[in-house]
């Protein structure tokens, strides 16, 4: 039987560094409490699976195996997707493309493309 010796620790600090991140902030994301990162690596815990579980969700480049064992690299297919959370990314893509499809279809409604050129009109006769 081997000695088994979780260091998931080091991992998820690993994480936080190469992010660029604080350990409040890292918490905030992963949405766990005050200080319950920040405390397990400061006394070479292991992590819960529901914490695992929310970084994994959080930051969905990191590797699972990688994050569990040490195994494999850091991140899926080798490759670093960004140097911040994933999840900041998507919000900003979503709300761009978003605004851009709104638009779109507000200028497709002939009756709203009148207002707003009226409105623009009058805003540029002031």
């Amino acid at each position: 039987m081997s000695d088994f010796v979780d260091e998931t620790y080091k991992r998820v600090e690993e994480i936080i560094n190469y992010k660029r991140l604080n350990i409040r902030s890292f918490e905030e994301i992963i949405d766990v409490s005050n200080n319950s990162i920040g405390t397990a690596i400061r006394r070479k815990s292991s992590f819960k699976s529901n914490v695992l579980n929310k970084i994994l969700h959080s930051f969905p480049e990191i590797n699972p195996t990688w994050l569990l064992t040490g195994k494999g690299e850091m991140f899926l297919n080798g490759v670093a997707k960004a140097s911040e959370p994933a999840s900041k990314y998507n919000l900003l893509d979503i709300k761009s493309k978003l605004k851009d499809n709104l638009i779109h279809l507000l200028l497709e409604d002939k009756e709203v493309k009148e207002a707003i050129a009226t409105q623009v009109s009058e805003v540029l006769k002031k």
